[in-house]
């Protein structure tokens, strides 16, 4: 595994981490605590999870896991979530993943969850959201203050220049790089740890690889090894977010971090040249089913699905 410094976090985090929100059939907790623990000794030591994912017991899972983890020797970060930003509800939401993930303290724990433009920022703010993550931080319930976002430039660059955030779990795939590549930087540049999530456009990518199989410019990648590679190659981007439900799902992303060499800028630039050119021949009825369906996924914004597909933004 390889592994990178999360920003002024200092943590060391492997290069691809693993995500709970997309479990099948979560009532097995058993199947997937056990596929955690071994998405942990093959070298996979950030794990993301929230108070609501897999139908309310991703924490169960991850907590079972934890148990079996805390006897290796590799160090390990845990990020849940919630949507309370009221102070009862947020403590109540924290004090009850503590619980179920059977910890002390959690790396991180963030309401600003999901955040897609400026002005859902500003009125998290208002709110009074940030001053409820430092208490958390300031009384050791928390270590670092952290945002997931799916914002475009301007917005990004805006809202890290407004917090010294420690994380940022950032949207980011070869659909919508063209608009968050730069405030992607400006969170780099910030000192915050960077983390990718929905390398595969929620698994948009895998429905629609007649289309997307064009980013595929190596000898033998496969789509998921592209995809990583993409994201990966931006050298603002410290680890991606896998979802795994099969011990297989997690070897075939460790294989493809393991063996990433990163594109230059001619071979970044040749991804979009050659999807573009998958696109352009498309008939509008088909550009426009495929953008409907990314869109319909909250991760991609409309405007970034429409001008990908050429299609009217308004119309999906």
């Amino acid at each position: 595994m390889k592994y990178a410094t999360l920003g002024r976090m200092g943590a060391e985090a492997s290069r691809v981490a693993f995500g709970m929100r997309q479990l099948n059939d979560p009532a097995d907790i058993e199947r997937h605590a056990e596929n955690v623990v071994y998405a942990y000794r093959r070298g996979i030591n950030f794990f993301e999870t929230s108070v609501s994912y897999a139908e309310g017991k991703a924490e169960t899972i991850l907590g079972r896991a934890i148990r079996e983890m805390k006897r290796g020797e590799l160090p390990f970060y845990v990020m849940s979530k919630c949507h309370a930003a009221e102070s009862g509800a947020f403590r109540r939401n924290l004090e009850s993943s503590l619980e179920r993930l059977g910890l002390d303290t959690l790396d991180i724990f963030t309401c600003l969850w999901g955040v897609k433009s400026l002005n859902e920022w500003l009125g998290a703010v208002r709110f009074g959201a940030v001053k409820e993550l430092e208490r958390a931080r300031d009384e050791g319930l928390i270590r670092y203050i952290a945002i997931t976002s799916h914002m475009k430039d301007d917005d990004m660059k805006r809202v890290m220049s407004d917090y010294p955030f420690d994380l940022n779990i950032i949207g980011f795939n070869v659909i919508n790089a063209r608009f968050r590549m730069e405030g992607l930087r400006a969170s780099f540049e910030s000192g915050a740890g960077n983390i990718a999530m929905c390398p595969l456009g929620s698994g948009r990518l895998v429905m629609f690889k007649d289309v997307f199989g064009a980013i595929r410019i190596r000898k033998d990648q496969s789509l998921v090894q592209a995809a990583y590679d993409y994201v990966l190659s931006s050298p603002f981007v410290h680890s991606v977010i896998g979802g795994f439900n099969e011990k297989s799902e997690i070897d075939e992303a460790v294989s493809a971090v393991e063996t990433h060499v990163p594109y230059t800028a001619e071979e970044m630039a040749l991804v979009q040249e050659r999807l573009a050119a998958r696109i352009s021949p498309l008939e509008h009825e088909r550009r426009f089913a495929v953008a409907k369906a990314i869109n319909e996924r909250p991760y991609i914004l409309r405007e970034e699905a429409a001008e990908l597909f050429g299609v009217y933004p308004m119309s999906l």
